[in-house]
């Protein structure tokens, strides 16, 4: 009886108002940070690719580097200028191998015999998003796991098994063929087992485990210090114009794949931010619309209100009907615009199958970003509502 008689003089066009308006901001809200979160692999690291914002910088081979290879080395000056430029944030280098490489592998059913020269390099192994369980090796293991860039199997499958009239070969099969890599110098060798265990998309080299290739070096190699011809620098935002203008006016090359992903990943960043604040501009008024609904409400019922507290209610408990009130269009709301969200996922995920996107059937992030908008614009009503009630004086009997 008291919510029926607190709830009298209810505006039902104001809260369809508020239902509609707030329906809308939080649906392009939640949109918007739901396909963040879907898009997010595309650009987040894969198995054997980089962390963070990492490129890889090189100088230019020029007709004086044919005479003198040391034109294309780092130097540590240079290297110390590079590190103190505010839009670095780190420096790692590659390794590479002082010892022959020979790999090859018997024929089979699937998969062509093949026996090839080749090469090896390493990077830090904590700049790798790669399983532990993957991408490990130490003293005595005889198996040897190699990351490969996927340009090479694209290669094999699009030119030279069509022109050989050899099958093509998926990742995944790919991934489960072994095959030998025999290590050496003039005075010995030893063969291993191996096998590729991830592709990278922006590392155009071989790579094998940092642990294997310092012992490797140590055992097969010359002795003589590494030369820094290829650095892993890790910038702030490689989409930043300062970082392509450092590095060109040095004449030094980075690459480009990165670039052009970063550029890419930074304005789509822009735009799902413009999108979320035209969603919250939208969400603002209609909690404006709201706290005028309820101010309405109240004003009409002070009367009431202020007898109510003559006969001993409670501010708090006259506060609750309207807080349920709150609470129950607010959940519907939230409801509502997830499903709005989900149907939306739907649509632009069939969009974006062509990018592999991986489907996940409910994202648990999204859900628990609702819950956070929905409770968050409910406390900040039911706070208002608590407040307006302290305001609220009982009636001066005469």
């Amino acid at each position: 009886m008291l919510e029926k008689l607190l709830r009298q003089n209810l505006s039902i066009p104001q809260l369809v108002g508020y239902f509609v308006t707030a329906l809308i901001g939080m649906s392009i809200i939640f949109t918007a940070f739901g396909f963040s979160l879907d898009i997010k692999p595309i650009f987040s690291p894969n198995t054997g690719l980089l962390k963070n914002e990492y490129i890889v910088v090189t100088k230019k081979v020029s007709m004086l580097s044919a005479i003198n290879s040391k034109n294309t080395i780092f130097s540590e000056k240079e290297i110390e200028e590079i590190k103190s430029q505010n839009f670095i944030k780190s420096i790692s280098f590659f390794t590479p191998c002082k010892y022959g490489v020979y790999a090859y592998m018997e024929a089979s059913a699937n998969v062509p015999y093949f026996a090839t020269e080749m090469f090896f390099e390493s990077v830090p192994d904590r700049l790798l998003d790669v399983a532990a369980d993957k991408w490990s090796w130490h003293e005595g293991d005889t198996f040897i796991p190699v990351i490969v860039p996927r340009d090479y199997l694209t290669l094999y499958n699009f030119g030279f098994a069509g022109s050989k009239n050899l099958p093509q070969i998926s990742e995944e099969l790919i991934k489960e063929v072994n095959f030998n890599v025999m290590i050496s110098n003039e005075q010995k060798k030893e063969r291993y087992k191996s096998r590729i265990v991830g592709f990278s998309d922006y590392l155009n080299t071989i790579l094998v485990p940092e642990t294997f290739m310092e012992w490797a070096n140590n055992a097969f190699g010359d002795g003589a210090p590494t030369k820094k011809s290829k650095l892993l620098v890790e910038v702030a935002n490689l989409a930043a114009p300062e970082t392509a203008e450092f590095f060109a006016s040095k004449n030094y090359e980075i690459n480009k794949n990165g670039d052009e992903q970063s550029k890419l990943s930074y304005i789509l960043k822009l735009i799902i931010i413009a999108v979320s604040i035209v969603g919250l501009l939208i969400l603002l008024p209609a909690t404006g619309l709201m706290f005028l609904s309820i101010n309405l409400l109240v004003y009409k019922n002070r009367k009431t209100l202020g007898n109510l507290i003559l006969m001993g209610y409670s501010r708090r408990e006259l506060a609750r009907p309207y807080s349920i009130l709150v609470l129950g269009l607010n959940l519907l709301t939230g409801l509502a615009s997830f499903g709005i969200f989900e149907l939306a996922r739907e649509f632009y995920l069939s969009k974006l199958q062509i990018l592999r996107l991986e489907k996940i059937s409910v994202n648990i992030l999204a859900v628990l970003f609702v819950i956070m908008c929905v409770s968050i614009v409910t406390f900040v009503n039911i706070v208002w509502i608590r407040q307006k009630m302290e305001k609220i004086a009982p009636p001066v009997r005469g």
